[in-house]
């Protein structure tokens, strides 16, 4: 049998290379004598840019950055064909950067992120290409603007580095100095939400617990974007609270979109095309696929339920391991079969750091099924 891995990281666990192995060594102590093909995936999140990096054989360049909360952090970009920069916002300066696991979601912003891009465009990239996901703020992106040469003047006429706290304080910018920066640079940013930037559906209601906001502080940090977005439709004419996909990484997408013109991608299209996954779907008799929680947000254009509607094309079955599913019995997904790597859920940061056990585990019983059928026919 030819079985296609193409895995989806468990978020604050495993990264999908990772994954990746761990599931071929379970399924090849089974099943050996299969071909077993291993495509990671990252629709913009964490492992976004080492997967696209490398696939496209580019050149990994390290960057003395910051973590989102200003703290030093060495981050990287792909350098590809001398002109295109591959990054990520997960790597430079979201949660995983935080090694405590610190979160602060009032003090946190995206200046790591510019720090990279800019070092990427004095490098001579013309082409930026950043995958959003896996943020530790909620800015507009703003940090990262700030890192790319825009000055933020407050209702005092001080000038402040944005974070998710003080986007309210922003009376007036000047962009002079950032659109010299930007001169002639193509941006594109790959997208793996949907979610508008405020309200029930927003940046802040949907991701800011996530990053450890409390209730008072999501309805500050929707305000907060309400306002600066506000002052950046005057500015930019970007329609910003309108932007489908805008509330992705705390809003940074709709900040891109409005003073980078960054064009937005769905970052599962974008990677499946990179992967050359439809050919890998086709020549495969299963794909088996994971994702960390598996939802209804998943089956709306994540990359696990559009890799299991190509297997659907093709008349392949796709298996989803997940960390933990909450989908009810009856609700309509594209997937062969579903199986939660988890057994109990009353400790979840045990069964965080049981994952790679459980996946394993998993994955063997999985592959014991599709042995039957050889084992009879002996």
């Amino acid at each position: 049998m030819n079985i296609l891995i193409a895995p989806n990281a468990f978020k604050n666990s495993i990264n999908a290379l990772e994954t990746g192995e761990i599931i071929k060594k379970a399924w090849s102590k089974v099943r050996p004598s299969d071909n077993v093909v291993i495509k990671p995936m990252a629709d913009g999140g964490d492992g976004f840019a080492k997967i696209v990096g490398e696939e496209k054989n580019g050149e990994k360049v390290i960057v003395s950055t910051k973590n989102p909360l200003g703290l030093p952090h060495e981050g990287y970009y792909y350098k590809v064909n001398e002109a295109t920069a591959i990054l990520d916002l997960a790597s430079n300066c979201g949660m995983q950067t935080l090694k405590d696991g610190k979160l602060n979601a009032l003090e946190s912003n995206t200046e790591g992120l510019g720090i990279v891009i800019r070092k990427a465009i004095e490098d001579g990239c013309k082409e930026i290409i950043i995958g959003l996901g896996g943020s530790a703020s909620t800015d507009f992106g703003l940090g990262a603007i700030y890192a790319l040469g825009a000055n933020f003047i407050s209702n005092d006429g001080n000038e402040i580095i944005p974070n998710g706290g003080n986007l309210h304080q922003i009376k007036s910018i000047n962009l002079e100095s950032l659109h010299q920066t930007i001169k002639d640079i193509h941006f594109f940013m790959a997208i793996d939400v949907d979610n508008v930037l405020l309200g029930d559906d927003g940046a802040a209601a949907v991701f800011a617990p996530q990053k450890g906001a409390s209730k008072i502080e999501v309805k500050q940090l929707d305000n907060h974007l309400e306002q600066i977005a506000h002052i950046t439709e005057k500015i930019t004419g970007k329609e910003v609270l309108s932007m489908q996909g805008g509330g992705a990484a705390g809003g940074t997408a709709a900040g891109f979109w409005a003073y980078l013109d960054a064009q937005p991608m769905q970052g599962s299209q974008f990677m499946i095309k990179v992967m050359g996954l439809k050919q890998e779907i086709e020549k495969a008799d299963v794909v088996i696929t994971s994702e960390g929680r598996l939802d209804q947000q998943t089956l709306n254009g994540k990359i696990p339920s559009v890799i299991a509607e190509y297997g659907n094309q093709f008349f392949v079955p796709t298996i989803c391991l997940v960390g933990s599913n909450t989908l009810d019995f009856n609700d309509d997904h594209p997937f062969y079969s579903i199986f939660s790597i988890n057994q109990r859920f009353d400790n979840i940061e045990k069964a965080i750091q049981e994952t790679k056990v459980n996946l394993e585990h998993t994955t063997f019983q999985v592959a014991k099924i599709f042995h039957l059928g050889k084992n009879k026919s002996h």
